[in-house]
C-alpha cells in the first residue's frame, strides 16, 4: 500500500521475479536429489549462486531501501554483477562446507 501510493509499486515486480527465479533453481536441485543426479561444478555452481539466497535478499533490501534505490538499481541487481555472484559464491559454499561436516 505505501509502495503503490509513493509510486513505486514497480518494486514489487521485481521481489515477484526473484522469488520465481529462486523457486524454478530449488527446483532444479530437487530434481537432481530425486534422480540421484549428480552435477557437474559448473551446472551446480549455476544453480547454487541462485539458491544462496543472495540474489532475493538483495532484491528484497532494494524495496525498502527508500528513495536511494531507483528502477535502474533494480535493473543493475538483475543484471547479476559480479559483486552478488561473488557473493553468492562465498555464501554457498560456506553453507557447503558447514552442512557437510
Amino acid at each position: 500500500k505505501d509502495l503503490a501510493s509513493q509510486g513505486k509499486l514497480y518494486r514489487l515486480h521485481y521481489a515477484k521475479e526473484a522469488m520465481k527465479n529462486l523457486v524454478k533453481h530449488y527446483l532444479f536441485e530437487a530434481k537432481w536429489c530425486h534422480q540421484n543426479y549428480v552435477p557437474t561444478v559448473d551446472e551446480y555452481m549455476a544453480v547454487a549462486l541462485v539458491t544462496s539466497a543472495c540474489p532475493i535478499l538483495s532484491t528484497i533490501s532494494f524495496v525498502g531501501m527508500g528513495d536511494i534505490v531507483t528502477k535502474e538499481s533494480f535493473e543493475w541487481l538483475f543484471s547479476n554483477p559480479r559483486s552478488v555472484r561473488a557473493s553468492s559464491a562465498v555464501n554457498r559454499l560456506m553453507n557447503d562446507i558447514m552442512s557437510h561436516k
